[in-house]
């Protein structure tokens, strides 16, 4: 969520609509199941961009609020949607935020990646809270484990880093989502189509 964070200047959505899709949106204004595009959502953005939801102008991905990403993490282009993460964070970090990575293209490909591999090497060693999640089918809630593990430290150590964070994508693969329950009515704004 948006809580006031600055944004990176020079950077804006563009045709990235990666946050059309996955989250559920449960609001008295405005209710969207996950994994189901917005039916605002056109070829190129939000067709209501100027009058959008509140819940829509308040959100923004990391990778318009964190500027450790690169021009590369646009999730459209990265099929990674990396969000601040502020809950389930252990009282063992410094930290009260973390970093989650949605991994909303090809999973296997994106752990494989070089620079995947390297932020996370990155986050880890300097204790910052990481999170690796998979969206659910739709409708669902998505999987989310922790990367700050003991086998991660040990995998990067032993420059296995790849092989660890295939050994959580194996873990969220074979996850029991749970259904997102959605209370509000009345705006459903999902559309029929699988995203």
């Amino acid at each position: 969520m948006w809580d006031g964070m600055t944004l990176v200047e020079g950077r804006s959505c563009g045709d990235c609509t990666v946050c059309c899709t996955w989250p559920t949106i449960d609001k008295p204004e405005i209710q969207k199941k996950s994994g189901s595009t917005c039916k605002h959502c056109l070829t190129g953005g939000c067709g209501i961009y100027e009058t959008r939801f509140p819940v829509c102008k308040g959100f923004y991905c990391a990778w318009r609020t964190v500027d450790i990403f690169g021009e590369e993490w646009r999730p459209d282009k990265s099929g990674v949607m990396p969000y601040v993460e502020t809950d389930g964070i252990s009282q063992d970090f410094d930290l009260g935020t973390g970093i989650g990575l949605m991994l909303v293209g090809h999973p296997l490909k994106i752990v494989r990646q070089k620079w995947f591999q390297d932020f996370v090497v990155t986050g880890v060693m300097s204790s910052v809270p990481l999170f690796l999640s998979l969206p659910g089918p739709r409708g669902y809630q998505a999987a989310t484990v922790s990367l700050n593990t003991d086998q991660m430290l040990d995998a990067i150590s032993r420059g296995t880093v790849k092989d660890a964070l295939e050994a959580a994508l194996k873990i969220l693969r074979g996850w029991d989502f749970a259904p997102a329950v959605i209370t509000h009515t009345g705006n459903d704004v999902s559309t029929d189509d699988d995203g």
